[in-house]
């Protein structure tokens, strides 16, 4: 008859493993509806004066961007009607709420109509620019981490920029056109935003003031965001592992499962976690960021099956390990890619990838545990952080200021690096079991066996 003791490691991996099927679901936080870099000009305008009850056509936008010595800038936009705009021209209450409203984060000052039917539009913007070392300003107003989370286009036919008095552009965006004076930057399509800057007009090292200005605006959000988003979630995953580790350790004496038995145990604890998802929710989780999940359960049963059925001496090395790590966490992508097809999808969506890259610190697990079992702690631990890192770093934040969505980010992280350790426990504990058993406990277990 089996002792407790020999239970002990299957139930410990069971209870490790609830609650991380629902870790690995992502929320994701809902942008701010896109609006053009000039949302006073053109459609945007127009569609803005349509929910005010008046109906007309935009034929061409431009628009002024002057920036002053304390960092404002005062818009003036130009919509040429296709009409003359009567209507406007002669209701001033009409023309300033539509002009108030057709403006995003600014001061509206005033709005006026030509008899040829150009409205004119000015507006204030008080933190367009900041100053900079070196007498140098720059401006995120045209980037979606300092300015409008989701901006859509330019707006306009034509954006003018014009430097602060004294100053000239220094760093401009992609595919804009600088005057010969410097004075002007001219946009007249945008695709690709940035942080533009502006020189003192006469000094002789403008790039290396502009790229100063740039370092010390992103450098505080990239640390910032290096310590939240990675350091920190990084940490707290390799003190889980740690606690998974020491808890292992109390009761290695009581681990008499060895490590066919360990298989055995990998074996049916994937078998769950392949079939749970589909009870749940049937073969259309297949089509969601649940997917992965089927391919885990898959792997976990081809590894536990190996280890079961051969002998697991030439795997007792971390570099071993290592490598079945590997070949585990592709399997486990492979049988996710196929799994998909029986619901009509070819490949990872972005939802399937987002929660497979948190596989690499699942299946990292393995070569972990067998670390801290040969009493390696801090190799098993830095393995399971880096493999925790390499799944953080295709899509950390690192310039957008951390405010907002960033403590959200933050606890969502937290979250995954707990719905991680719980998913990989059972192959942190089959590396320790390989750790801490030799090929003679496990022909001793058998002639135990035999003899009951």
């Amino acid at each position: 008859m089996p002792s407790h003791g020999s239970r002990s490691l299957p139930l410990l991996l069971s209870v490790l493993l609830v609650g991380s099927l629902l870790a690995l679901a992502a929320p994701v936080g809902a942008a701010p509806p896109p609006r053009p870099l000039c949302d006073a000009c053109g459609d945007q305008f127009a569609t803005t004066a349509e929910r005010h009850g008046v109906s007309l056509a935009v034929e061409r936008s431009t628009a002024t961007v002057a920036v002053h010595e304390n960092g404002t800038a005062t818009w003036v936009v130009r919509n040429h009607l296709a009409g003359d705009g009567a209507r406007l021209r002669s209701n001033a209450t009409l023309r300033r709420a539509i002009g108030d409203r057709a403006m995003w984060d600014v001061e509206f000052l005033n709005a006026t109509v030509s008899r040829s039917g150009v409205v004119t539009l000015r507006y204030r913007e008080p933190d367009f620019a900041e100053p900079a070392i070196g007498g140098t300003f720059r401006s995120g107003a045209f980037t979606e981490t300092y300015g409008y989370r989701n901006i859509d286009g330019l707006g306009a036919d034509r954006l003018v920029v014009v430097a602060p008095p004294g100053t000239r552009v220094g760093r401009p965006l992609p595919d804009s056109t600088v005057s010969s004076d410097g004075r002007q930057m001219h946009i007249t399509s945008f695709d690709r935003g940035g942080i533009v800057t502006f020189v003192p007009q006469e000094s002789a090292v403008g790039p290396l003031l502009s790229l100063l200005a740039v370092v010390t605006m992103r450098g505080p959000a990239v640390l910032g965001n290096l310590l939240t988003n990675v350091a920190v979630p990084a940490a707290a995953f390799g003190v889980l592992v740690g606690a998974v580790g020491g808890g292992l350790s109390t009761i290695r004496h009581r681990l008499a499962t060895g490590a066919r038995g360990a298989g055995c145990a990998l074996a049916g604890i994937g078998l769950l976690v392949a079939l749970a998802p589909l009870v749940a929710g049937g073969l259309s989780v297949l089509s969601s960021s649940v997917a992965p999940l089927l391919g885990v359960g898959i792997a976990f049963v081809a590894l536990g099956l190996g280890l079961s059925r051969t002998g697991p001496e030439w795997v007792r090395s971390f570099p071993a390990l290592v490598g079945v790590a590997v070949g585990g966490l592709a399997v486990a992508v492979l049988a996710t890619a196929v799994g998909t097809l029986a619901v009509g999808i070819r490949g990872l969506t972005l939802a399937m990838w987002t929660s497979a890259r948190f596989l690499v610190p699942v299946f990292a697990l393995l070569p972990a545990g067998y670390a801290v079992g040969a009493g390696r702690r801090r190799l098993g631990v830095a393995t399971a952080v880096l493999g925790f890192v390499l799944a953080l770093a295709p899509t950390a934040t690192l310039y957008s200021p951390f405010y907002g969505f960033g403590v959200l980010v933050f606890v969502f992280v937290l979250g995954m690096a707990a719905g991680v350790v719980a998913l990989g426990a059972p192959l942190f504990g089959v590396g320790f079991v390989l750790a801490t058993t030799r090929p003679s406990d496990e022909a001793e277990n058998d002639a135990a066996r035999g003899e009951q």
